[in-house]
């Protein structure tokens, strides 16, 4: 359920599948050890910035999450993505779900 800040200005997420897909983008951004991170690390700021409207819709709260492999934690996100895009009834988050996968296509590409 979502709910809105004291000053009104962004909104506060706390479905489980928000949650989940912002935590583990978090994750894949801060996993600094794999190879390749260099190179999908913008891709993944670009869909953090359209998953979250820039800001206006934020995670309740972050879960921790592992990522044992970069590649492995890209296609979970994708798939999570796909998830949250398949059950989405407002059409705003549906858009910026599509935008954020085309900017992990990008990153998963950058990895090749």
């Amino acid at each position: 359920m979502a709910a809105s800040p004291p000053n009104g200005s962004s909104t506060f997420d706390d479905s489980a599948e928000f949650v989940g897909a912002v935590s583990l983008l978090a994750a894949l951004e801060a996993d600094t050890a794999h190879p390749g991170h260099r190179a999908v690390l913008p891709y993944l700021g670009m869909a953090r910035a359209e998953l979250t409207d820039f800001g206006q819709r934020r995670p309740a709260v972050l879960v921790p999450v592992d990522v044992e492999d970069l590649a492995v934690g890209l296609r979970d996100l994708d798939e999570q993505l796909a998830l949250m895009r398949a059950h989405s009834p407002v059409l705003q988050h549906t858009l910026r779900i599509d935008a954020a996968r085309r900017f992990l296509g990008r990153g998963r590409a950058a990895l090749d």
